[in-house]
């Protein structure tokens, strides 16, 4: 069955570096690139190099500005009875053929053992695990396509969260939070390709507290406490920490490290907050309250994505076959026996089916992995009749929504010149040159340096976190508006406040507040049975009031580091042009910044618990312990959004354990039953 065209962007492709970059061939093969590029060479270096990001940036800007107007956000033209469509083929020659080229001697098939749908962390963990069973035939289907060259350069990661690998999803508008952002909808950005959003994460490495997980397993999920997980965490990491502690593994595919390049502007952030009573610690290990220099997932000054990490080294093997390009639009479940067969998706344009002999696993996300369950007709059954679609098994999916809540207002000045980022003097050769060599300054996460984690109302050491701090090298101002600021989505009037600091003889440094465990709960729901319509996301940040307080407790614990002796020698300071919005209540009151967090406060992209585990008692929940979708057999999750409880980390940590555990419970279990 032929569709309509789809109007989605694309990913800029591999190869456009090297297209605009013949240069670059030769600088790859040269240790000092001042020696092969002369002065005029580098600067239309430098050029392109700014030309190609800003591209990139505004060209999936204007695909995605266009599916706005036109397609409804992200729905396909023409395609609203895409559901009452029966016909659907199957797998056939020409499909063989085209894709022979990509594998050469393997075939792709109609059926599997296990079909897996989405290339998040957990995804590519089984897709690599269970492969290792040569006798198990495994497919994985990811949407999009496979990260490029400028993927790779942590800098830029503010990019990239605004581009086609994103799902450029939005929050509706609500009257308690984003009222700074374009038209008061808050971002919230999925990675769409093969690694999902590992691609456009800000690579930070941070499992959380031994308390959440506790908290996981006592309110009835059996075999998820602390010591229960922290094997599988050991199992993935390729800990460059150096700690030592026991907390780490080392011999896992996927690399731990601090940033190479450590400014002198993060150095003294960190002694401020020493001097403040805060001791350096590890915060992945056994006491989390403390500030640490961060554990970020690169390799050779690289980003590591998930594909990187656990695909690409085991792509080969002959029972392992990987579709990009493709994106699973239903769950095939028989409405008799309740059990999952296969799925459909649709790949250039037209719609196939594949048949999992043994399971299939959804693995798309926080955000993706919900709808999916109800255009297969599982979830709530008065929604999903309300679309029109069959009710397969009644269940709450997306009744759920936790998301760490984070602040982006709290920026610095200093006296000091060109110690911090700004895009004016980045793309240095000497800069280019020490990022080619796995080092410098284009190697620090879009920015991001350290990590702090403070209780506002309980100092003990082995208190919980309930705010994470995040100190940034630079302002939404340094890159001139043009990747942090439409990451966030600020509008003209919020942004306003930070054209000042553009000017690169500027030196400023913001740290970033991450509420970590709001009362505030969202919920999703469908707009429509069509698999290409975004769902509706309602976060309900804010709403609780003591949300509001704890970060506000927190911005005031955090203007403390101007008084201390490390950020005196830099005559830091408040940036203090106030947000026009808030104005009147005076600039650092507690009203102005309760203001201030309604206005710039947004999704820290961290989306949970909208396919709850709990036990079957559970009225919130979808999964159980195993991972099993209540009521349907042959079906599982395994992916973030099956957590339920509110963490102290973060999710890219969290899915690459539940994609080892994961693939522990099915060897065993399958094992078990031959």
């Amino acid at each position: 069955m032929q569709l309509p065209r789809s109007t989605e962007s694309q990913a800029v492709p591999f190869n456009v570096s090297f297209s605009l970059f013949p240069e670059l061939a030769i600088v790859g093969r040269s240790k000092k690139i001042e020696s092969v590029l002369p002065t005029a060479m580098a600067g239309i270096f430098r050029a392109k190099f700014v030309v190609l990001v800003l591209l990139i940036v505004q060209n999936v800007g204007a695909d995605s500005a266009e599916q706005n107007l036109v397609m409804g956000e992200g729905s396909f033209e023409n395609l609203n009875d895409f559901e009452k469509q029966s016909n659907v083929d199957s797998i056939n020659d020409d499909f063989l053929s085209e894709t022979k080229g990509r594998y050469k001697a393997k075939n792709i098939l109609n059926q599997y053992d296990f079909v897996i749908v989405g290339s998040s962390p957990a995804g590519c963990v089984l897709a690599n695990r269970l492969s290792e069973n040569p006798e198990w035939k495994v497919l994985l289907l990811e949407a999009g396509e496979r990260e490029n060259l400028f993927v790779k350069i942590p800098v830029f990661a503010a990019y990239f969260q605004s581009t086609s690998y994103t799902w450029n999803y939005l929050a509706e508008r609500q009257n308690y939070s984003c009222r700074g952002m374009e038209d008061q909808r808050c971002g919230m950005p999925r990675g769409k390709g093969l690694g999902g959003s590992t691609l456009i994460n800000y690579m930070m490495y941070v499992r959380g507290n031994r308390d959440d997980f506790d908290r996981w397993a006592t309110e009835g999920n059996p075999g998820w406490s602390f010591d229960d997980v922290l094997p599988y965490f050991k199992k993935s990491e390729r800990s460059l920490l150096g700690t030592g502690n026991g907390y780490h593994g080392t011999s896992g595919p996927l690399d731990v490290s601090y940033v190479p390049f450590k400014s002198e502007m993060a150095r003294g952030f960190v002694t401020a907050l020493q001097e403040l009573g805060m001791p350096l610690v590890d915060y992945d290990g056994e006491n989390q309250l403390g500030v640490s220099f961060l554990h970020a997932n690169l390799r050779n000054g690289q980003r590591l994505s998930a594909s990187t990490a656990f695909l690409e080294p085991v792509e080969q093997r002959p029972n392992l076959h990987i579709l990009t390009g493709s994106r699973v639009t239903k769950v095939l479940i028989d409405p008799r026996t309740k059990a999952a067969y296969g799925v459909e998706f649709i790949r250039k344009r037209s719609r196939y089916a594949v048949i999992a002999k043994k399971e299939v696993i959804l693995s798309a996300g926080g955000l993706q992995t919900p709808q999916l369950l109800m255009l297969s007709g599982v979830g709530p059954k008065d929604q999903l009749l309300k679309v029109g679609i069959p009710v397969i098994q009644d269940l709450p999916v997306g009744k759920v929504l936790y998301d760490h809540i984070y602040f982006t207002g709290l920026t610095f000045r200093t006296n000091t010149k060109h110690l911090t980022l700004n895009v004016d003097r980045l793309l240095t050769l000497s800069a280019i040159s020490q990022y080619l060599q796995g080092n410098g300054t284009l190697t620090i996460p879009g920015g991001v340096e350290v990590l702090g984690f403070i209780n506002t109302l309980n100092t003990s050491r082995d208190a919980v976190p309930d705010i994470e701090l995040i100190f940034v090298n630079g302002s939404p101002g340094s890159d001139h508006g043009s990747g942090i600021r439409r990451g966030l989505r600020l509008s003209d009037e919020t942004y306003e406040r930070y054209r000042p600091l553009e000017s690169g003889d500027i030196d400023t440094f913001t740290v970033n507040l991450v509420l970590l465990h709001p009362k505030s709960k969202g919920y999703m729901e469908l707009k429509s049975d069509n698999p290409f319509q975004w769902p509706k996301f309602y976060t309900n940040f804010l709403k609780e009031e003591e949300d509001l307080e704890t970060l506000v407790r927190g911005i005031k614990r955090v203007i403390n580091i101007v008084d201390t002796p490390a950020m005196k020698r830099y005559g830091a300071r408040l940036h203090n042009i106030p947000m026009r919005a808030c104005a009147l209540l005076g600039h650092g009151t507690d009203d102005y910044w309760r203001c201030a967090l309604r206005t710039q406060a947004t999704s820290m992209y961290h989306q949970t618990a909208t396919c709850k585990m709990g036990p079957a008692s559970d009225t919130e929940a979808v999964v159980s312990p195993q991972l099993r979708v209540y009521g349907i057999s042959n079906l599982r999750v395994a992916d973030v959004s099956i957590v339920p409880v509110t963490l102290s980390g973060h999710p890219a940590a969290l899915a690459y354990m539940i994609g080892e555990k994961l693939a522990d419970m099915i060897k065993e279990e399958w094992t078990k039953s031959r």
